[in-house]
């Protein structure tokens, strides 16, 4: 199931679906992000409860120190997720073509937890799922991560493309300064 929800999160999200369906929806596009993720956060919630429900061994006895790292790996990447989400959470969620009709123009962010890493969204998403893996290890949960995470990183990759079309220069001068995914907390020049 999460290897066709990350096949469908990828189709719907690519320009080529997106221009098909601009022609085909035409003022009614404009709906087309929200419809998405109202799309992408159904299917998550229906995929996490079958994971919950479904039978599965666990791999290893969670001792009192991986509690504590479980917990603490976990709550440090819900706070990441957290302030990422409320950072882009109209534009992205496509709340904001309820409200405006018109669009606004995206801009390179590179201030608050941007300053450290590209993408802080998928690092609290690495760091609450495999804090949850430490928690709770069921063989399911860890295939279910190494697909999160494989596909992720193959996604990220794609996403640096759009942004380097989308900002040029400034993107790639950006790249050359901060991480992708493990912060750095070194000064930038």
């Amino acid at each position: 199931m999460w290897i066709l929800y990350c096949i469908l999160h990828s189709v719907l999200a690519s320009g080529t679906v997106k221009k098909c369906a601009e022609k085909k929806l035409q003022k009614s596009f404009k709906y087309y992000r929200l419809f998405y993720t109202l799309f992408a956060f159904a299917g998550f919630v229906f995929i996490i409860y079958y994971q919950i429900i479904i039978s599965s061994v666990h791999l290893f006895a969670v001792t009192p120190l991986l509690l504590i790292i479980g917990f603490s790996t976990m709550i440090a990447g819900l706070l990441i997720m957290l302030v990422s989400i409320k950072k882009y959470f109209m534009s992205l969620s496509g709340i904001k073509t309820l409200i405006s009709e018109e669009p606004t123009p995206n801009a390179l962010r590179i201030d608050g937890v941007h300053k450290y890493v590209r993408h802080p969204l998928y690092l609290g998403t690495f760091l609450f799922i495999w804090g949850l893996f430490i928690l709770v290890p069921l063989i399911s949960l860890l295939i279910a991560n190494i697909i999160i995470t494989v596909y992720t990183l193959i996604g990220t990759a794609f996403e640096e493309q759009k942004l380097q079309k989308e900002f040029g220069t400034a993107y790639t001068n950006y790249q050359t300064q901060v991480p992708r995914i493990i912060p750095s907390f070194k000064r930038r020049s």
